[in-house]
């Protein structure tokens, strides 16, 4: 079991771990932490790494939790988010294949942030065909010394706990391969090559 944040179209180290452990729970009772994937991805773009972030309203100030933030929809981030998805994998093998279910996505509107990332989490489980029982805990777990609670670890700015094998990526010619992007990077470059990818990890 591991012990994982909600995130927003996580990080390949995220879902690597997912493989790894077979299952997993989700704590949406900690204090909410922002600049974090909880609410941001990375893609590679023409220009290099591109942080996508989501508005949201914290409720508490910083004492929120996370199972209260909303996102706040003032302005249409989620149109952004996907021309910049869409620019940056267009020309990938894999764009076609995927591209009408990861638009979806952007068509919805969701109440909650951790309910958003449940849907993005559930739809890319799919189109990987990775099918992992997913939890949420009944309450905050404290932090302890064990090795499946990956919270805190998994972090932009913090180095990757998974140091996963190299693919080929669409601007790699221009920026050098970015590891440990999100896993859309490796869905839209690898497609159905990326759980077996994943599971030789």
């Amino acid at each position: 079991m591991i012990l994982l944040s909600t995130a927003y179209f996580p990080p390949i180290s995220y879902i690597a771990l997912l493989f790894q452990h077979q299952e997993g729970q989700i704590d949406l009772w900690e204090t909410y932490s922002k600049q974090t994937y909880r609410n941001r991805c990375y893609i590679a773009s023409a220009s290099g790494l591109m942080a996508l972030s989501v508005p949201v309203k914290k409720p508490f100030g910083n004492k929120s939790i996370t199972k209260d933030i909303t996102i706040d929809y003032t302005e249409n981030w989620q149109q952004t988010h996907w021309r910049s998805i869409k620019s940056a994998y267009q020309s990938s093998p894999f764009f076609l294949y995927y591209q009408d279910e990861i638009e979806a996505v952007f068509k919805e509107k969701h109440g909650s942030l951790h309910q958003m990332n449940a849907k993005i989490l559930g739809v890319l489980l799919d189109l990987i065909g990775f099918d992992v029982p997913l939890k949420i805990t009944e309450g905050f777990i404290k932090p302890a010394q064990e090795s499946n609670d990956f919270r805190f670890s998994i972090h932009p700015k913090k180095p990757s706990v998974f140091e996963s094998s190299k693919y080929i990526q669409v601007f790699q010619d221009r920026n050098g391969f970015i590891p440990d992007l999100s896993i859309l990077d490796l869905l839209f470059n690898m497609g159905p090559e990326s759980i077996a990818f994943l599971e030789k990890e």
